[in-house]
């Protein structure tokens, strides 16, 4: 990043500011303009400034008027500026768990190049960390096939469920939230979504209609970790009945700044990472890279557009829309263990292509509330680009292709009963999907290559009920049944294709007991939920045979050696508390997973190179997660906030006696907040603890010490008329940390970012 490109980048970002606020209309004179302050919390605050004492003129005879009081008014504002009409469909309502969601200003401020960056500081949330291009949540020490990612209540169609280093095709900025489903509510989404699912709100369409005739919004932010700019937006036009939403961003940084040394001293030890040099007859070590972390660059562009109907005078509503997205990013170094390998990094070029399909009918026929209806259909693919240095500069081929073709869809019911005591849907969901793996086994000139064909088509149903027993006790049901086949053809024309179809029955149950104006509280609540969940193995977890470059592995399934992997079940129970005082709030949650078979990766000792397979065990996983949040000190517009979290998970594999790998450990942290008027300062930290608890041996984790994330933020919101301005300037890592995060396979050779900075300015209009 070039000195001139930074500045001018600052200047444009300035200008932007003076320009909008160039826009603002002026005050009257003879008017006073209230001041309208946005909250962290969403809050409209508007503020009436007492008119001025002045004495009664004789002549008139007039009274002395009167100074009035200060009136604060509050109401919830949209996270989308001037919509007034809501059709989406939110699960919110109606789970007994609450629904982690990250929407508006703290969205802004959260938003990073990956989701799971995004979602990392959530209580019971870390992320795999892999690179600044690919990075997928981790709940409860959950990730992969477990955590289920969705757009708009579908799957986000793509392959970042089947490997860490496969990258989610969205753009944290332009999403208009993000949501954390745990519990029962989960099950909606699938039977993978087994240790919860994050549900992504995007603007590919608009499902509210808008005030005024244009509105949108413009994101331009600058980075100094990873070097780079982003630009992102979206516009609405409407005339009418009638919606189009465009949506476009564009994401460039170069290669991540390190606080020291990229490879860790454990791993020098264990690996020794070296190369050999056939002309010379030797081999040398490769050198640790120090202060910049080598092919980690990043480049997105993603768009879409669509139209909507949204008639006022009629129950029914359509929506058509398409996305794209094209993505390169690098791979950090990984030593594959043998010194005469090809000396290289690794590059995924990803692409994929989206349509969607929405309609909804909103119905007031005694119990029928609501019917929703969502397809799409997508194509996706990507390619894992090997690009020789060193010794094999110039060396360029495609190790691995990998291409995805698939349509999904859900029709949901949402209804009431029984008095308004009874609310919750019902519904239908499926998907069918053909995925190819393409892999190298005879490199350039000579190219010969092999492939994996699979098919897989799903179908379920599902519920989610919650009925109000009495002014104190809630029931929730869930549950979901599936049926679903796998095909294998990947020895098309040399055997017949392997079919394998399975059925899966998940439920849960949960009972709430609440009290309001309770021992000093407001409100006071004790949730229990027991549940009984069972999830298919994959095509990938079964069949895979190719090398990932991600893992630095030869990937093996499950099913290979001829002993196929069975239903993965597990029996898990579910304690929350949440109570709620005058400037406090308190959200508390433990669980306990007992798993019949945990399908994970292992090491295989004896293979023609290094190589893991999927294989089941008998598992618990166990932990907490909580998040305190008080009002320090209020004074009309001035406010000082301070917020606790923390969050630990416990994994053990119960059939070898030993931890699994890559649980997250401990972790603690603090967030202050101040705000006063249009301002707002932050200071936070977290402390990630060391972790110790290794998986051993064929190949044993290494471990991860502790660190401490320190960051400090500002904001300045003013808003007139229907703009509004956010300038938002960020420091991270303040103390230059060494962080690693345990859940990532490429902890060791990868750290996070060292001390970075970033400026932003979005405008709303």
């Amino acid at each position: 990043m070039h000195l001139s490109r930074c500045h001018l980048l600052h200047f444009w970002l300035l200008g932007s500011s003076f320009l909008a606020a160039g826009l603002l209309p002026e005050a009257s004179a003879q008017q006073v303009e209230p001041e309208v302050v946005i909250a962290e919390d969403l809050a409209v605050v508007v503020e009436a400034e007492p008119a001025p004492t002045s004495a009664a003129s004789p002549a008139t005879g007039a009274e002395t008027p009167q100074v009035l009081d200060e009136i604060v008014i509050e109401a919830e504002r949209s996270t989308s500026p001037g919509l007034t009409v809501g059709r989406s469909l939110r699960v919110a309502g109606i789970a007994l768990q609450p629904v982690t969601e990250m929407s508006g200003d703290k969205l802004a401020r959260r938003a990073q190049g990956t989701l799971g960056e995004t979602l990392a500081w959530e209580p019971g949330v870390s992320s795999t960390s892999f690179s600044p291009g690919a990075s997928r949540p981790v709940i409860r020490g959950f990730d992969g096939f477990r955590v289920r990612t969705l757009r708009d209540d579908l799957g986000t169609m793509d392959l970042s469920d089947t490997s860490p280093d496969h990258g989610i095709g969205v753009e944290p900025l332009l999403a208009e939230s993000l949501e954390v489903h745990r519990g029962p509510s989960a099950l909606l989404y699938g039977n993978s979504a087994i240790g919860g699912a994050v549900n992504i709100r995007s603007r590919t369409l608009a499902r509210e209609l808008p005030l005024n005739d244009v509105t949108g919004s413009l994101d331009s932010r600058f980075e100094t970790a990873a070097p780079g700019w982003s630009q992102s937006g979206f516009a609405s036009l409407t005339h009418g009945d009638w919606v189009l939403q465009i949506t476009g961003s564009a994401r460039e940084t170069d290669d991540v700044r390190i606080p020291g040394r990229a490879r860790t001293a454990d791993y020098e030890r264990a690996e020794q990472p070296r190369v050999s040099n056939p002309g010379a007859g030797s081999v040398t070590p490769l050198a640790n890279p120090d202060g910049i972390l080598p092919n980690s660059d990043t480049s997105s562009r993603q768009g879409s557009i669509g139209l909507s109907w949204l008639p006022q005078d009629s129950p029914f509503w359509l929506g058509l829309s398409w996305s794209g997205v094209e993505s390169a990013y690098g791979l950090p170094f990984f030593f594959s263990g043998d010194p005469t390998d090809f000396q290289g990094d690794y590059d995924i070029q990803m692409r994929q292509s989206r349509f969607d399909l929405e309609a909804g009918l909103d119905l007031d026929l005694g119990p029928l509330k609501k019917i929703q209806l969502r397809l799409a259909q997508s194509d996706y693919g990507h390619d894992e680009l090997f690009i020789g240095t060193g010794r094999d500069h110039g060396i360029a081929f495609v190790e691995t292709g990998m291409a995805k073709s698939s349509v999904e869809g859900r029709l949901d019911v949402l209804h009431g009963g029984m008095a308004g005591r009874l609310e919750g849907l019902v519904g239908l969901h499926g998907y069918g999907e053909d995925f190819d793996a393409s892999r190298l086994i005879v490199p350039p000139p000579t190219e010969q290559r092999v492939g994996s064909a699979f098919h897989t088509q799903n179908l379920g149903l599902y519920t989610l009920q919650k009925l109000r027993l009495t002014d104190r006790w809630q029931l929730q049901l869930g549950g979901r049944w599936e049926t679903q086949e796998i095909e294998d053809d990947s020895l098309a024309g040399l055997v017949p294709p392997t079919v394998l179809e399975q059925e899966s029955l998940s439920g849960a149950l949960g009972l709430t007991w609440s009290r309001e104006q309770w021992a000093g509280m407001k409100k006071f609540s004790l949730t229990g939920i027991l549940s009984s969940t069972e999830r298919i193995p994959t095509a990938t977890e079964r069949y895979s045979f190719w090398n990932n470059a991600g893992l630095g592995r030869f990937l093996v399934g499950g099913d290979l050696d001829g002993r196929p992997l069975g239903l993965e079940k597990s029996l898990g129970f579910e304690l929350g508390l949440a109570a709620e005082w005058e400037r406090a709030s308190l959200k508390l949650n433990g669980f306990r997973y007992d798993y019949e078979n945990f399908i994970f990766l292992q090491e295989l000792p004896n293979f023609i190179q290094r190589a893991v397979q999927y294989i089941e065990r008998e598992a618990v996983i166990q932990g907490f997660e909580g998040q305190l949040d008080c009002r320090l000190w209020e004074k009309g517009t001035r406010r000082l906030q301070l917020s606790l979290l923390g969050d630990y998970v416990h994994g053990q594999n119960t059939t070898d006696d030993e931890p699994l790998p890559r649980i997250p450990p401990l972790r603690i942290g603090a967030r202050l907040e101040f705000t006063t008027g249009a301002l707002t300062f932050g200071l936070e930290a977290r402390h990630s603890f060391a972790q110790n608890r290794l998986k051993p041996e064929p190949r044993g984790e290494l471990p991860t010490g502790d660190f401490t994330m320190v960051n400090a933020d500002a904001s300045w919101r003013f808003l007139r008329g229907r703009h509004d301005v956010m300038l938002t300037f960020q420091l991270s890592n303040l103390l230059d940390q060494d962080a690693r995060q345990h859940t990532s396979f490429r902890k060791d050779v990868a750290p996070l970012p060292g001390l970075g900075a970033s400026a932003a300015v979005r405008w709303s209009f």
